[in-house]
């Protein structure tokens, strides 16, 4: 029954937005009204006749949608368009509803070859699911860069065994493609751009992102454990091939949000990760930080220190990657950025980690090392933020001994492809 209703709802949608004049997105080509008619039996027989485990076609044109779509507590459902860019989801006029798409509480469901642009909040939000394709997707709010935009653009949460592959995600006010508290993930071969944070991963575990690219975001790429979830401590993640480019665009997230604190020009971050291998990626291009390693300190958020929550980055190993940094003056709009000018002379760095370690790091090294090897000719610091009284003392503390940190540890064994 949720099924039908949401074929439903995208069915009026599209008997509104399809007509004499109807258009396929992108193409310029007017259908004639034979030929609507024709396109728009075919659909409507589709949804009709959908029961799980079908596959529910999309044709190309471009839908404007005023209502939240929703799919609940159904296995095994299709949905296919006819492109990226030819088959269009529009939710610039929602009215009701703050995702465009959100599924939940079902298994085995795919997406393919559409666009979904302008909705209210998240575009396409994915929870409590196992098995989940998305393919040859693209989000995005073609206004541009607004703090109204949605937070995320593909948004899979508490979901096991998902796949990301050949996606695209522009101008969200977060995460272009975020993937929080789930398991067993694949994210490949996606661009994300114009974004505050291009890709996030965030209370994870066994995920391997790979041949992705993230340009013009305010920050690239970001690895993270947030305090205070049901989720806690990810583990097991594996960031490699990736080309990581000119991420120096403007913050436009909203205040409140931990990526409002990011300064313009960072390319590569891990906040209070754990097993984390970053290796062979392009890291380019950047005015105020290449790559960072820090705590969850850094973020000057309260937590509860009684909780399970470990606030350290522990077993990180960076290594083989190409880190050039921008000939340019840092990011002057937030507070690290401004910093990262004070302590270092308007010039940009390459490498930066807080120096917060584990507790646990000199009886257990293995477990708990920060280890940066083979990354060319780069800049260094550690500020030794532990030892600071406040964040702006930190600059009589910085050590750029980067020799300190020249340790190797085990390779993370390669996360199997999901089961869809």
């Amino acid at each position: 029954m949720r099924l039908k209703i949401f074929l439903s709802l995208l069915m009026a949608a599209t008997i509104l937005a399809c007509g004499p004049k109807a258009k396929e997105a992108k193409s310029g080509e007017q259908l004639d009204q034979a030929s609507h008619d024709k396109m728009l039996k075919s659909f409507q027989e589709q949804l009709i006749l959908a029961n799980p485990g079908d596959v529910i076609e999309l044709p190309a044109g471009r839908f404007n949608l005023t209502k939240s779509l929703s799919l609940d507590g159904i296995d095994n459902v299709t949905i296919k368009g006819a492109g990226k860019d030819k088959t269009v989801l529009s939710f610039l006029n929602q009215t009701q509803g703050a995702e465009g798409i959100r599924v939940t509480n079902l298994k085995h469901f795919k997406m393919y070859d559409l666009t979904i642009e302008d909705s209210k909040g998240d575009a396409i939000k994915i929870q409590d699911c196992e098995g989940v394709l998305l393919k040859n997707v693209k989000t995005t709010w073609t206004e541009g860069a607004k703090e109204t935009n949605g937070s995320y653009g593909i948004y899979p949460v508490k979901c096991t065994n998902v796949v990301i592959d050949a996606c695209e995600a522009s101008y969200a006010s977060d995460a272009g493609i975020y993937v929080g508290q789930s398991h067993y993930v694949h994210m490949k071969n996606s661009l994300v751009h114009h974004n505050v944070a291009g890709f996030e991963i965030e209370n994870c575990s066994y995920v391997d992102a790979f041949d992705n690219e993230a340009h013009d975001n305010t920050m690239g790429f970001l690895i993270y454990d947030l305090a205070g979830l049901p989720v806690a401590n990810g583990k097991h993640i594996r960031a490699y091939n990736n080309n990581i480019h000119d991420n120096n665009f403007k913050n436009f997230a909203p205040k409140g949000g931990i990526v409002h604190i990011v300064p313009p020009g960072t390319g590569f971050m891990i906040v209070a990760a754990k097993e984390v291998e970053v290796f062979n990626n392009q890291i380019k291009n950047h005015k105020t930080i290449g790559l960072g390693i820090g705590s969850f300190y850094m973020t000057q958020r309260p937590f509860d220190e009684g909780s399970d929550f470990v606030p350290y980055s522990s077993n990180v190993h960076v290594h083989d990657n190409v880190i050039v940094k921008k000939d340019a003056m840092p990011d002057m709009t937030r507070e690290w950025g401004q910093l990262i000018n004070v302590m270092f002379k308007a010039t940009p760095q390459d490498i930066l980690v807080d120096g917060w370690m584990h507790p646990d790091y000199k009886t257990d090294p293995e477990s708990h090392s920060i280890c940066i090897q083979n990354n060319g000719e780069v800049t260094f610091a550690n500020l030794n933020a532990e030892k600071a009284e406040s964040i702006r003392a930190m600059a009589k503390y910085i050590d750029s001994d980067i020799s300190k940190f020249d340790c190797s540890l085990p390779a993370q064994e390669e996360n199997a492809e999901p089961e869809i």
